[in-house]
């Protein structure tokens, strides 16, 4: 399964507001279904060449306070594969929604 995930920041306290005309510009389609206030769920509008997988992105606070939040996309192409759609969206949605500069925050694991 090919996955990434960045961290980003918002102009508002609404993830929807702030997020949906950037999704809709990279051809993923908002599902009210699986969506809420605190994430978004959206999917590639049309399989893009004939390929069978669909693009998935789910974007959730990850601190609204900050108006920060997570961004993951993944799809079922291969981890491994360059250039797969999966890797593509991604770098569309860096372009719309650049990742939040982490240099300057301390990182500890445990």
């Amino acid at each position: 399964m090919a996955y990434f995930q960045y961290f980003s920041e918002v102009a508002s306290d609404c993830l929807m507001g702030s997020l949906q005309n950037v999704l809709e510009e990279v051809g993923l389609r908002i599902s009210t279904e699986f969506s809420t206030h605190a994430q978004i769920f959206a999917q590639e509008s049309v399989g893009s060449l004939g390929y069978k997988s669909k693009v998935n992105v789910l974007i959730s606070w990850s601190d609204k306070r900050k108006r920060e939040c997570s961004v993951e996309v993944r799809s079922d192409e291969p981890y491994l594969k360059r250039g797969t759609r999966c890797e593509n969206i991604t770098g569309q949605l860096r372009k719309l929604l650049p990742p939040k500069d982490t240099s300057n925050q301390l990182i500890t694991t445990s």
